[in-house]
């Protein structure tokens, strides 16, 4: 049966995301010329971005409140570089991970009890994708009206930026305020698209993985239904073995495209990993303890709900892949095998049966450059981290205020 094109918003917004910022798949030159050109704009828009962030922390040394928030922008944007680069580096995996995603996940050819998988697959991450989508604009709305609210009631002469500019040029008069202010707009919308279509991208790759997991778990205890034949007789052995190779196949596949996708991403969730504790205790400090306006508050607010979303999704994604891929072991073991006779046939599907539930004994997952693998674990021991950064920065900022 042919297979039916699928697509969701959730797919359609993370390719939108990953073409905005030069990395999906292109089929023609043309695609080709406007993927260049997104490639410069995202590689101005990052190193613009820094530039601006690490000029200012030179220049405002010594107000901390300001530097943190400074160096907590520095940092987001270093690490959405980092991670274009390594899937620029890793391109090849990466496309063979999307077609591999787009002929074996993304289509309508299942059965019903299949069809209701990947419905309740689809079912969240849509509601990842919107939850993600959200928190992304009201973060990067915050950066444009803070400066639009302290302007009020000023004059033309005493408007700020978004972000300071220390250049030699008038830069708070008509035009170039209005210049700046299109050009600095632009690119915190680029770089907020930056920083969120990898982590959009795997962990949508990670549930309908997961999703072909339980399928296949399905197909392995439903193995026996292929015929309707007596369970004893050598033809439904033979039938079943057949069944079974299709099943074999399907796994080596999915075990294959979990090694690949490991491959893609290691070094961007070392990254994340790396950095998440300092972000979310500068963005908590910058909440509870810096002297900022409202809405420089929001958008530490927005940032950390949606780093909170982030990590606790995707270490649940990731530990679903843990267990689904283990659990094919017990679905192998579930099925009417015992029933089938004790013939040449019946004995090799046994010696079948033995080598998936062993292999499916060492379970895919994702790792953090190969030091650790990713489950719910790892987030609580983020949060843990988190915690004791911002305890130890408390303490220090009282510290420093009885001085």
């Amino acid at each position: 049966m042919q297979r039916i094109e699928y697509t969701d918003v959730s797919i359609k917004w993370t390719v939108f995301l990953l073409k905005v910022c030069g990395i999906w798949l292109t089929e023609n030159t043309v695609q080709q010329r406007h993927r260049r050109i997104f490639i410069a704009y995202t590689a101005f828009a990052l190193i613009f971005g820094a530039y601006l962030n690490i000029v200012d922390i030179y220049y405002s040394w010594g107000d901390l409140g300001h530097c943190i928030f400074l160096i907590n922008n520095t940092l987001c944007i270093v690490l959405a570089m980092f991670k274009l680069c390594m899937l620029t580096v890793r391109r090849t995996e990466f496309i063979q991970i999307t077609h591999y995603a787009q002929k074996h996940f993304w289509h309508l050819n299942y059965n019903q009890d299949e069809q209701m998988l990947f419905t309740k697959c689809v079912k969240l991450c849509k509601l990842w994708v919107v939850a993600v989508y959200i928190m992304t604009q009201c973060a990067l709305t915050s950066y444009i009206i803070t400066p639009i609210s302290v302007n009020m009631g000023r004059n033309k002469s005493d408007r700020v930026l978004p972000f300071r500019m220390w250049v030699d040029l008038p830069m708070s008069v008509t035009p170039y305020y209005e210049l700046m202010f299109i050009l600095q707009l632009v690119c915190v919308y680029h770089i907020g698209a930056a920083y969120v279509c990898t982590e959009c991208f795997v962990c949508l790759l990670n549930m309908h993985t997961v999703c072909q997991f339980r399928m296949l778990q399905l197909r392995l205890m439903n193995v026996c239904s292929v015929v309707d034949k007596e369970l004893d007789s050598i033809d439904h052995a033979n039938a079943y073995y057949t069944a079974l190779k299709k099943c074999i196949r399907d796994h080596q596949s999915l075990l294959e495209f979990c090694d690949k996708l490991n491959v893609v991403y290691t070094l961007p969730i070392l990254g994340h990993v790396v950095v998440f504790s300092m972000l979310m205790c500068f963005d908590t400090y910058e909440i509870f303890l810096a002297d900022v306006s409202t809405w420089s508050r929001n958008i530490f607010l927005f940032h950390m709900i949606g780093s909170f979303i982030h990590i606790i999704f995707f270490t649940y994604s990731c530990h679903g892949l843990l267990e689904e891929s283990m659990n094919v072991c017990t679905a192998t073991y579930s099925g009417l095998w015992t029933k089938l006779p004790m013939n040449k046939v019946g004995q090799t599907l046994r010696s079948d049966l033995k080598m998936i539930m062993m292999r499916s004994l060492r379970p895919c997952c994702l790792t953090a450059g190969g030091f650790f693998r990713v489950s719910l674990e790892t987030s609580t021991a983020l949060m843990s981290s988190t915690m004791s950064y911002f305890t130890l920065m408390r303490e220090s900022s009282k510290n420093a205020d009885k001085d």
